[in-house]
């Protein structure tokens, strides 16, 4: 049952020239994919270009179930731009099929089916993705979105830890929802604020983010999953014009870890600026400041950070920090030398992490897609990790 509707409006700019065909070009500029997610609850967003009428179909599935039955079909008249739909009151634990269609008169434009499920409220055992720095280079960028949808069916969300786009305009959010449509479609998509560069006002328009603070309260976030708790930061909240919206975060982030410190059996939080890195102009002395503290007294497991175009994995205060910026976008030089507590560190590596929580413990792993030198791109032969590490629980 639906509780829970809002759609969007957004400005369309026309990116070509007039289409001469005798049948309009598809309504859509982009894919349905998926946002927030709960036990009972699941967010799915979509973009189109002109005023339409649109369908969503959604049924629960269920063993020896036919295919083409549908719980509910909602329909939404004349809508344009961003459509975002709140579907409430599922049952947790289980799997959904969805499909949404535009119409124009009696012509449809159906999109492919898609699949999201729900979490149980004792799940144990599952894996998500990270990865981070996808601007500038969408075929890149596309590469590594898909070998994460084709390799990892299983994954049960994703986090984007910065470097979304290279503007925050509706060429380069069509590049990327262009890029990740078979990633995000069937898997909850989660990037973390970035600078204004990369975010602007169309930001949270379009992304269906889990409840935090800030800003429409989407500015920093955070979700339970089974036992592990999941937090997104805004680290862009550097400088005296910002410093008032740091103390909200920071009070937010204290509150925040100290109630899931009852209760999670992992910690895991995202932001786009690393607080170590082997490059110090890419490191945040700032954010050390701010957060670290807060870090270490509540028990925080894992940072995992965007920022300098590679991929490093630092220990330091009993926290592995994982820098994981090989997501498309430009890869740095080995260049400066490794930072006190790194384990590992590799450069011209498009890349991605896969974390799995499963009997008591977090595995982290860095899973390779290509390899970079100049202007070739060489796709690795396996998906063997450059560098795994665990963590033990909580509880």
């Amino acid at each position: 049952m639906v509780r829970g509707f809002k759609i969007v409006v957004a400005l369309f700019f026309a990116l070509g020239g007039p289409c001469l065909a005798a049948q309009p070009p598809s309504p859509w500029l982009w894919s349905p994919y998926l946002g927030a997610v709960g036990t009972d609850f699941a967010a799915i967003s979509w973009k189109t270009a002109r005023p339409v009428t649109v369908d969503l179909r959604y049924a629960r599935v269920s063993p020896g179930e036919g295919a083409e039955s549908w719980d509910e079909i909602l329909t939404f008249e004349q809508q344009e731009g961003i459509g975002e739909i709140w579907l409430r009151g599922l049952v947790p634990g289980s799997t959904y099929r969805y499909q949404v269609t535009a119409y124009e008169g009696v012509v449809g434009y159906p999109t492919r089916l898609g699949t999201f499920r729900t979490p149980a409220e004792d799940l144990s055992t599952f894996t998500f993705l990270s990865y981070g720095e996808t601007r500038l280079l969408a075929d890149r960028h596309k590469l590594v979105a898909d070998a994460m949808a084709e390799g990892e069916p299983e994954a049960a969300f994703v986090v984007h830890v910065g470097g979304l786009v290279e503007a925050p305009d509706a060429a380069h959010y069509t590049n990327l929802f262009w890029a990740i449509a078979d990633l995000a479609g069937s898997r909850p998509y989660f990037p973390v604020h970035d600078n204004a560069r990369c975010v602007g006002e169309e930001y949270y328009e379009t992304f269906a983010l889990p409840v935090g603070g800030g800003d429409g309260a989407e500015q920093w976030w955070s979700f339970d999953y089974g036992g592990l708790h999941v937090v997104g930061l805004d680290s862009s909240l550097v400088g005296a014009e910002a410093e008032a919206a740091l103390y909200d975060e920071i009070a937010w982030l204290r509150g925040d870890l100290a109630r899931s410190a009852q209760s999670a059996r992992f910690v895991v939080v995202f932001c786009s600026t690393p607080l170590y890195s082997a490059c110090p102009t890419a490191a945040s002395q700032t954010l050390r400041d701010a957060w670290e503290k807060l870090f270490v007294e509540y028990g925080v497991d894992v940072v995992v950070s965007g920022g300098s175009g590679g991929y490093e994995h630092i220990f330091q205060n009993g926290i592995h920090y994982v820098v994981t910026a090989g997501g498309g976008g430009p890869l740095r030089p080995e260049a400066c030398d490794s930072a006190a507590g790194t384990v590992s560190r590799r450069a011209n590596a498009l890349h991605y992490l896969r974390i799995t929580a499963s009997d008591g413990e977090l595995r982290v792993e860095a899973v390779p897609v290509a390899w970079v030198t100049d202007d070739d791109v060489l796709p690795t032969p396996n998906a063997e990790p450059m560098d795994s590490f665990v963590v033990e629980g909580n509880w």
